[in-house]
């Protein structure tokens, strides 16, 4: 049942991201766009229930459906066509490689519910902030048009202040979940410190500064824009790289 929803999920993931391409005004995306999500959800959960644990592919199946639904949800009132034509396939490939389960790979959690809280936790901040990294380069896409007065491309692409203000709504939502993240770390991992835990704890510290620095500077200063972008994409990458980096080399390491 499981290899049959995951295979599902993956096909309709295709067919939404070419849907929001192609004919993103249409009732029928729309629908499609809330059953691929809605299958997503459900094959994500029978994923888990019949794994022991969590590991950095189903973890990245987590943060890829939650970032679809919360992009769906937004685009009922923005237009976030484009976005959704290339969230929805990323989600496919993830999907795909989950269910050929090409590796064999040791569980990320132990049977402690604090640490499935903290890790949870942490997967709705990494899907928020994938979130805002996509709305940041359709800012930088808006903004690269009006330069060069493509005025015809700009019906895909919602308003700057729209999505600027959307942005930022996103990491406002994300850092705070990464607050609760780290906080949580600190209470229920015994010793968040340790050799095989060291690069991801920097990696996740130093995402957080970044992003304290954005939002401080947005507030005091007034940062936004392509500078807003670049630190956004930033201080995403040094999440990523703590989480995911640290998690494929120590999963590979321990085979």
């Amino acid at each position: 049942m499981t290899q049959i929803a995951l295979w599902l999920a993956s096909f309709l993931s295709l067919i939404a991201g070419a849907s929001y391409f192609y004919r993103p005004e249409n009732k029928v995306t729309q629908l499609i766009g809330a059953t691929t999500n809605t299958v997503c959800c459900v094959a994500l959960v029978l994923l888990f229930n019949s794994k022991h644990g969590f590991n950095f592919l189903t973890i990245g199946l987590l943060i890829s459906v939650i970032g679809n639904l919360l992009l769906w949800l937004s685009n009922r009132n923005k237009d976030l066509s484009l976005l959704l034509s290339f969230a929805f396939p990323l989600s496919s490939v993830i999907l795909f490689i989950n269910v050929t389960e090409w590796w064999s790979l040791p569980s990320l959690q132990s049977h402690s519910f604090g640490t499935s809280l903290h890790i949870l936790i942490a997967a709705v901040a990494y899907s928020l902030f994938t979130a805002a990294c996509g709305i940041g380069m359709l800012l930088s896409l808006q903004e690269y048009q009006l330069k060069h007065h493509h005025l015809k491309q700009l019906l895909r692409v919602p308003p700057l202040q729209v999505l600027e203000d959307l942005m930022f709504e996103f990491i406002w939502a994300a850092f705070i979940l990464l607050t609760i993240t780290i906080l949580t770390g600190l209470y229920f991992i015994d010793d968040i410190f340790a050799q095989k835990l060291v690069h991801k704890t920097v990696f996740t510290i130093a995402s957080w500064s970044v992003f304290a620095g954005l939002l401080a500077g947005h507030h005091f200063i007034g940062w936004r824009g392509q500078h807003a972008v670049k630190l956004t994409l930033g201080g995403f990458t040094l999440l990523m790289l703590g989480y995911f980096g640290s998690s494929i080399v120590l999963q590979f390491l321990a085979r």
